[in-house]
């Protein structure tokens, strides 16, 4: 579930206000679908959780865990952080970073590195959470970073996009793009790959980056604002791009689910989609809950819808999470639910209490979920 968040004073102040004391759209404001009976025989079942810090009820923070080398690592908003065995659920070690954060980590390349609200990024040693280093980027980290081939990626609010040295922190190169007026809370992940980087915007665009020297190889407009007010304008692409088999997939807010060929970025297929929230791909299909919360599965290759789930809408879903070949996703009354991926039927369902922060994790073949009071939870669909 995203909230809104002003780039600018583009917007007078009291609409403003008007507009964030509501939920994150009008949508929010219809009456949740009832949950019917089901068979449930597929309920999510916890292996193993534990209090991974802070709880992150302010609509503002989206901290998710992030796994590396069958190790887990989360934090709280105040810069506690937390490393975990996936398989025992046994504490690694702790570390405080003494700073606030609104979303999660990125690791890799024997790092796990958070960016805070104040613009600064730590890099912690995986394997004991000692600090490697620490930079200072001109804007809050409104993204999880990326790691990967000697670099980290990390994404500004103000539309600052800049690439680090993960041996000592040291900016590469940094790329900006301007911001419209109003834009959803938080920003999709930078994709990454040998000599190139991809990432959505929320000015409704797609590009591509050469990783060596941030040079752009390619824009693409995923949706183009339409409307008369700034709410209406909305097009941010949040979610984190989809890549497979040399394709691009991105949703905005409000505007469409595009397929895009990484050679040039020419438009393969498009259609009307509003999606802030995490993406799955399966080999043959795109999962995705749309804003009014309906539960999609749409054909990689024609954009065709292959089957959609109503009896979700209105209750502020998180993304899917393709696990063991079913969908799991979250609302924001804390029950977790289990979709088939070849129909949508609801297979299974477990109150928890809590909502959970999107995105649901899969590694190898567990779910992985933090709550809105931070409860971390390892889960099986068996």
């Amino acid at each position: 579930m995203k909230t809104l968040r002003a780039a600018r004073l583009g917007l007078p102040i009291a609409a403003l206000a008007v507009v964030l004391a509501g939920c994150s759209s009008p949508r929010e404001l219809v009456k949740p679908t009832p949950l019917t009976e089901i068979s449930n025989e597929k309920p999510p079942q916890v292996v193993w959780s534990d209090s991974s810090g802070g709880d992150q009820n302010n609509d503002l923070t989206a901290i998710a865990p992030v796994e590396s080398d069958g190790r887990l690592f989360v934090a709280g908003p105040d810069g506690d952080v937390l490393a975990y065995d996936l398989e025992s659920g046994d504490e690694l070690w702790s570390a405080d970073l003494d700073a606030d954060l609104s979303v999660g980590g990125g690791a890799g390349e024997g790092l796990v590195v958070f960016g805070s609200d104040d613009g600064r990024v730590f890099a912690l040693e995986a394997d004991s959470g000692a600090l490697r280093w620490q930079t200072t980027i001109r804007s809050t980290v409104d993204a999880a970073p990326s790691v990967g081939f000697g670099d980290v990626a990390v994404r500004g609010r103000d539309g600052t996009l800049a690439v680090l040295d993960v041996e000592n922190g040291e900016v590469r190169w940094r790329q900006s793009r301007s911001q419209p007026p109003l834009t959803l809370q938080g920003q999709g992940r930078v994709l990454m790959f040998p000599d190139a980087l991809a990432a959505g915007f929320d000015d409704g665009t797609l590009a591509v980056y050469a990783r060596e020297d941030g040079n752009e190889v390619w824009s693409r407009t995923v949706a183009l604002p339409t409307g008369r007010t700034d709410v209406d304008r909305m097009v941010d692409v949040d979610a984190t791009p989809v890549f497979a088999d040399g394709v691009f997939y991105a949703a905005s807010y409000q505007g469409k689910l595009v397929a895009l060929a990484a050679q040039g970025g020419r438009e393969l297929w498009s259609r009307n989609f509003s999606n802030a929230n995490s993406i799955a791909a399966g080999s043959r299909a795109l999962y995705l809950s749309d804003a009014d919360g309906v539960v999609w599965a749409i054909d990689r290759r024609s954009g065709d819808a292959l089957w959609r789930q109503s009896d979700l809408a209105h209750r502020g879903l998180t993304g899917p999470a393709l696990i063991g070949g079913y969908l799991v996703v979250g609302d924001r009354e804390g029950y977790v639910h289990v979709l088939s991926s070849a129909s949508g039927a609801l297979l299974g369902r477990a109150d928890w209490g809590d909502p959970l922060i999107d995105p649901i994790l899969q590694v190898d073949g567990r779910g992985v979920a933090v709550t809105r009071d931070g409860e971390l939870r390892v889960f099986t669909l068996d």
